[in-house]
């Protein structure tokens, strides 16, 4: 039997154990758990280094359910996710979401981000959609604003990797309704590298930027007003003065990741220092204790031998003075034991370097005190950028008007 027919017959025979219809969401199918796993352990068998697993499993879920190449099959870490595609209807007459029904495409966005993987991939997507337009192209503004949607729509639809083999009229779909869901955390994110950007006096976005300010344009023999930078209160910034106000943001968040790095490699050199998990001072305190304990015990044995001596010494009886004999005996060899025991202990905490202990925790409390106070201080500034921040995004998201 080939390894293919192996999955597939794997797949075949343990169809009870596949979640059909999953949370009640019509065509949506779920592998996971036991057959997940399984699955996963019949590829990972596979010796021939030239097989991309990811598809051969596909080949095989298709081969399975009588799937048409338009049907959507996600490999996800710990399941995986089977859409029917074919049962949702196109109208190519309609422009949004490339014609697909927004009540399946919800669904199937509802089911494939969660909050976490979201928020991910909106970052990465933002950060690559900035480094294609501000760093590789440097795009001007009228491209800008002709294009940027489209942009972004189709680098969407590209980052989509778990659709790659997915009808392409599908992944457009699935990319608008994303980015439609998400539109101002896009630019939000874009909004962040332009003005980190230009704290750090990037000439290019520092010219660029200068276009919203609201200014007449003229363009064939047309006159246009500039989007301007104003933020929902309707106060207006010039794009010019920005630099000075997001620079301290931008320096103050700086120092803070600094300062938490220091901070990061100073809990680390404490840990390395630990003994039996406690921090040397921690450790020698607890031998200094035991150490207490033992001297107490041993004051309290050579105590009952002197009580020991004087009763002996009053004692006619020879019997019980033997006695007596075998309890001081006794006595003074547990002394000599917790003797012993005792500089076994001065020798541990003579060893014990609570000097560097204590001088890389003075300096980490110099750093958490150090990094409050940034942040206390970024806190302050943050109505201030956040202001303009909103303000960019409102421009970013608008197009020069006719007047």
């Amino acid at each position: 039997m080939t390894n293919f027919q192996s999955l597939l017959n794997l797949i075949v025979d343990n169809q009870d154990l596949i979640d059909f219809d999953h949370k009640g969401i019509k065509d949506l199918h779920v592998i996971s758990g036991k057959l997940f796993h399984e699955i996963v352990s019949n590829v990972k068998s596979i010796k021939d280094k030239s097989i991309d697993k990811k598809s051969f499993i596909k080949k095989a879920i298709r081969d399975a359910f009588e799937l048409e190449e338009q049907d959507l099959i996600l490999i996800k870490k710990e399941q995986i996710v089977i859409k029917i595609i074919q049962t949702i209807s196109r109208d190519e007459t309609e422009k949004r979401f490339n014609g697909y029904s927004e009540e399946e495409i919800e669904k199937l966005y509802n089911e494939y981000f969660d909050e976490k993987t979201l928020d991910r991939f909106l970052e990465e997507i933002s950060y690559g959609i900035f480094k294609y337009l501000f760093v590789r192209k440097q795009v001007t503004n009228d491209y800008y604003e002709k294009n940027v949607y489209s942009i972004i729509q189709n680098y969407i639809a590209r980052e989509l990797t778990d659709f790659e083999s997915e009808d392409h009229n599908f992944r457009k779909g699935f990319a608008g309704y994303i980015f439609r869901i998400n539109f101002i955390t896009v630019f939000t994110h874009i909004s962040d590298q332009i003005l980190e950007a230009i704290s750090y006096r990037d000439e290019y976005l520092m010219n660029w930027i200068k276009y919203y300010n609201g200014q007449v344009i003229i363009k064939h023999n047309k006159r246009y007003a500039a989007p301007a930078i104003i933020n929902p209160d309707g106060q207006k910034y010039n794009p010019s003065a920005l630099f000075g106000t997001i620079a301290v943001w931008f320096k103050t968040k700086e120092k803070i990741e600094t300062l938490e790095k220091k901070l990061n490699d100073i809990s680390k050199n404490l840990d390395k220092l630990k003994i039996d998990n406690l921090s040397p001072v921690e450790y020698k305190d607890e031998l200094v204790q035991e150490r207490r304990e033992i001297e107490e015990d041993i004051y309290e044995a050579n105590e009952r031998i002197k009580e020991l001596l004087d009763e002996k010494r009053l004692n006619n009886d020879e019997e019980k003075k033997y006695d007596i004999d075998d309890e001081i005996q006794e006595l003074r060899q547990y002394m000599k034991e917790d003797k012993k025991e005792v500089d076994e202990i001065n020798a541990q905490i003579s060893s014990i370097d609570t000097i560097s202990t204590k001088r890389l925790e003075e300096d980490k409390s110099r750093l958490e005190k150090d990094i409050q106070r940034e942040e206390k201080a970024l806190k302050q500034n943050y109505k201030v950028y956040q202001s303009i921040q909103l303000a960019l995004v409102k421009a970013l998201t608008s197009k020069r008007k006719p007047i």
